[in-house]
């Protein structure tokens, strides 16, 4: 074991101090730096505290417990990895990363765990418009083995230390990494647009052929980034010279001169000038500046998923390991199984009959009420409120749009036909517009559809209007502008507000002073001559109720209303009905017949119970036949 202690620190400092254990393998040997970085000033520069180099797994596991650092990383060789450059808009951070995510997955490195892949943005150096991305995956398919102690370790890929080293500087000389006894190789070439970094594995079985393989290499990544011949030529020839001078069978770190200059001014403790020291720790400073720089998210690799928090079973299971709990929690599960369901079932009757004196009238009335519902909303698909629809139409009609006939019919578009004039600043044409907006916002009509003929003398248009009613008994919230039964056009024509009140005064009748029969008997016959007479708080004009002229076609509603005017539903009861009647009637005569009971039902008091029972008892043979009866 090799140790050097090129810094201390005083303890005031090292209060505030994270401590880091870089360990890079190399052969057999592990060497490891360990750094400190002040929690307190992330700008701070991160400290060298010791370098040890270690011949042995079970040595770096005593390296570790001796020295119990905060945090464990280990350097990823890149022959166990997939190293892939893009260049990238200069734009901010949080855009960048996005758009680095979508190139990673674009260079088919989504078959890696999230937790086995990094990415990060380079930074540009001066003069440079566009940033590199770097993207590294660590395939779990990768022949890298590391000891159980490290089993908890960030890794970080040596093109990411090699990334750290060179950013921010630009050499025209190449830095490379190459290690002869697994065959990696790593190198980064600057180009106009940035730095190109590749990390691959290469034939190592001689130096030749290994040397051969790393020139192979930096001349491909040069070509590819648009370098020209003649430096090309010339860099790759140095590089071989450079190769063959130093080449000694073990790591093989080659970076210019500019590269570790910038690289110690960074970093506390690191010699400027030293080669040898740069060529053993290098990588490891590299990875240093990754963890404490802009690079951090290149240092997150891990060998298995994280596991953050555990799960809900994984805390009961441990709980449960407990075997006082465990004997605890089995004996209250017998006593609940035991008298559990008795005790429940008990309690909740008493609560039942408690909170529900009359549970069983209750029932019935619920079950009849059901019965009930279904029937209402059968009637509801083969008949419409007239006067709703009719009032949510006139409702949304614009000012300045007089109707001169609308037509409506069950299960058929109603038809609306009219005059559009210009009116509060609106041309015709957008007082027609507007209405059929007001009806699509009800919700009671869609498939609203107009055509209208070219503008008169003064802009007036005639108009025809066509809508589908798919809600009649929609009952849609109107503003105070749309309504027109709380804020009537006369009252808006006089300025008058919705919120004034209203007071009615009645004129008193006058007293005749003759008292002749024949005047007596023309009174029999003559109304009641009472006015109402509507005026404002506070004020003393008169208010005319003037509406908007809507004229309707004979059609759907006013069938329907002759109907209710034939019979007085205040005055009718159904005849009896037997058995034998009901079982001959089809759907819609028993639809008829179960319509006119319910709203007899409702009229028939407490004082004519034969009735009631009556009418219940044949609602309710009604209601069978009903269910039995094949829908149409």
């Amino acid at each position: 074991m090799s140790t050097s202690t090129p810094h201390t620190t005083s303890t005031s400092e090292n209060e505030h101090q994270t401590t880091i254990l870089v360990a890079h393998r190399v052969g057999t040997l592990w060497r490891c730096l360990i750094a400190a970085t002040n929690e307190s000033s992330p700008t701070a520069q991160p400290e060298i505290l010791e370098t040890i180099e270690v011949d042995s797994d079970n040595a770096l596991e005593q390296v570790l417990k001796a020295k119990a650092p905060t945090t464990v990383y280990a350097i990823l060789p890149g022959a166990s990895t997939i190293c892939r450059t893009t260049t990238l808009p200069d734009i901010d951070d949080e855009q960048i990363f996005e758009v680095l995510r979508l190139q990673a997955e674009a260079k088919l490195l989504g078959h890696t765990s999230p937790f086995r892949r990094a990415l990060a943005p380079l930074e540009a150096a001066v003069g440079e418009t566009n940033r590199v991305g770097l993207i590294v995956a660590w395939p779990e398919n990768s022949k890298s083995e590391f000891p159980s102690c490290l089993e908890d370790a960030f890794y970080i890929p040596d093109a990411a230390s090699l990334a750290a080293l060179i950013n921010g500087f630009r050499s025209t000389e190449p830095s490379v990494l190459a290690d002869p006894t697994d065959g990696t190789v790593t190198l980064s070439i600057s180009h106009p647009n940035g730095a190109a970094l590749r990390a691959t594995r290469e034939d190592f079985s001689s130096k030749e052929s290994f040397i051969r393989g790393i020139v192979r290499i930096a001349q491909e990544t040069a070509s590819m980034h648009n370098h020209t011949d003649v430096y090309t030529n010339e860099m790759t020839t140095n590089l071989q010279h450079e190769l063959d001078a130093k080449y000694n069978d073990s790591l093989l770190l080659l970076l210019p001169d500019t590269i570790t200059s910038g690289a110690s001014k960074r970093v506390t403790g690191a010699p400027a000038e030293d080669t040898v020291w740069w060529n053993t720790w290098g990588i490891t400073v590299g990875a240093l500046l990754a963890i404490t720089g802009p690079l951090r998210t290149l240092t997150t690799m891990c060998q298995k998923a994280p596991e953050l928090n555990p799960s809900f079973v994984e805390r009961v299971t441990a709980r449960l390991e407990n075997k006082s709990i465990a004997g605890r929690l089995l004996i209250a599960a017998a006593l609940l199984l035991a008298i559990g369901p008795a005790l429940f079932s008990g309690v909740r009757l008493a609560m039942l009959e408690m909170m529900n004196p009359e549970i069983s009238s209750q029932y019935a009335e619920l079950i009849e009420s059901r019965k009930q519902q279904i029937v209402y909303k059968e009637l509801g698909k083969t008949s419409w409120p007239m006067t709703k629809v009719i009032a949510d139409l006139t409702n949304n009609i614009p000012i300045g749009i007089e109707i001169e006939s609308f037509r409506i019919d069950i299960g058929q578009p109603i038809s609306v036909r009219g005059r559009a004039i210009n009116a509060d600043g609106k041309s015709a044409a957008e007082l027609i517009a507007l209405m059929q907006t007001n009806l699509q916002g009800t919700g009671i009509f869609k498939e609203i559809t107009f055509a209208y003929d070219p503008a008169g003398t003064y802009g007036d248009r005639e108009f025809d209007l066509w809508a589908t009613v798919t809600d009649p008994l929609r009952r849609p919230r109107y503003t105070k502008e749309q309504d027109f039964g709380k804020w009537t056009l006369a009252m808006r024509q006089a300025g008058i507000a919705p919120e004034d009140e209203i007071v009615e005064v009645t004129k008193p009748r006058a007293v005749e002073s003759d008292a002749s029969p024949m005047r007596e008997a023309n009174n029999e016959s003559i109304p009641n001559d009472t006015t109402t007479i509507q005026t404002i708080d506070n004020q003393g004009d008169r208010i005319g109720s003037r509406s908007r002229p809507v004229n309707s076609d004979s059609g759907g509603a006013s069938s329907h209303s002759g109907n209710r005017g034939e019979d007085s539903p205040t005055m009718r009861v159904p005849d009896p009905i037997t058995a034998e009647q009901i079982a001959l009637m089809n759907r819609n005569e028993t639809m008829i017949a179960v319509k006119d009971i319910a709203e007899a039902k409702k009229r028939v008091g407490r004082s004519n119970p034969e009735v009631k029972e009556r009418l219940q008892k044949e609602f309710r043979l009604l209601m069978d036949h009903l269910k039995e009866l094949p829908i149409e």
